[in-house]
């Protein structure tokens, strides 16, 4: 080969590393790839970009939806897993309260919760609540009765109608604060309008507003009269140094009046106030769903 030869094969070897090293970067909103192999470059704008396969896991979707009483939106993230998307089938419904909070974790409620999902392969979905910032106003009382009419009349039917969902698995957790919601929901509900058949309460902080939530719990006792309330509450708390002992008294105290068709469950862990929250959800997830 002539030296003017030996100029151009080198040229040809010399583009054809520089496009190799490019499609290795990794860069371009492929999500997660992988393979070992080298992609192509196209040379022109005129080729279609890759599209990501379909996560085997599931997907996350996000919504803003607004409380028509108070004019306060909410950012909602929407967790459907893979077997979802592969079925007919409703599925059950988890409202997660304090959605966005991160409680001095890493990740927020909503992606601990999740990551417990995937972890047990369960067949649900999860509907993180954003607004944190609001969680005294919205979790306690007053601002508790106008946030819960946001859950049953905005919140639910905006995610029914867009998504297949079990009304008669339909789930409301929450964590301290919001655990008092989590709880006290049923009170605002029974005996004659129930929306959740799963209240999850964990780490309430009870002891924030104790005579209002007993005073509401004495109204739905008087109401029902003795009439059948088939719901599960999970009460759960951690061992020591948490809410532990105003949730055992709230759990003592409605077991003491003997519900009929109510399953009542406490549990309680070896964890931190917050290092409950993931723990606990688990275990109702075995109990409820698995």
């Amino acid at each position: 080969m002539g030296l003017a030869g030996f100029r151009r094969a080198l040229a040809v070897f010399g583009s054809g590393l520089i496009l190799a090293a490019m499609s290795a970067c990794g860069g371009g909103s492929g999500g997660g790839g992988g393979g070992g192999g080298i992609a192509i470059v196209p040379l022109t704008g005129s080729a279609p970009a890759a599209q990501p396969a379909p996560s085997p896991t599931g997907r996350v979707v996000t919504e803003t939806v607004r409380a028509k009483a108070t004019g306060i939106s909410y950012v909602v993230e929407i967790f459907i897993p893979a077997a979802y998307d592969s079925s007919t089938d409703a599925f059950p419904s988890i409202y997660a309260l304090d959605g966005d909070a991160t409680n001095g974790l890493p990740n927020t409620r909503f992606g601990n919760l999740q990551n417990i999902l995937l972890k047990r392969g369960t067949k649900a979905l999860l509907i993180g609540i954003g607004g944190s910032a609001r969680r005294q106003e919205d979790y306690n009382f007053p601002g508790a009765y106008a946030y819960h009419d946001f859950l049953t009349k905005d919140l639910i039917p905006f995610i029914e109608s867009k998504y297949r969902t079990d009304p008669k698995k339909r789930m409301l957790t929450g964590l301290s604060t919001s655990g008092n919601l989590a709880a006290t929901a049923l009170f605002l509900e029974a005996p004659d309008n129930l929306v959740f058949s799963y209240f999850i309460s964990i780490e309430a902080a009870f002891w924030q507003q104790k005579a209002q939530n007993y005073e509401l719990e004495q109204k739905m006792f008087d109401a029902l009269a003795g009439r059948p309330l088939p719901v599960t509450l999970i009460l759960a708390h951690c061992a020591s140094n948490c809410n532990q002992v105003d949730v055992k008294e709230m759990y003592q105290r409605m077991a003491a009046r003997g519900y009929a068709g109510l399953t009542l469950i406490e549990t309680e862990f070896s964890a931190t106030h917050v290092g409950t929250d993931v723990l606990a959800f688990e275990d109702a997830m075995v109990r409820l769903l698995n």
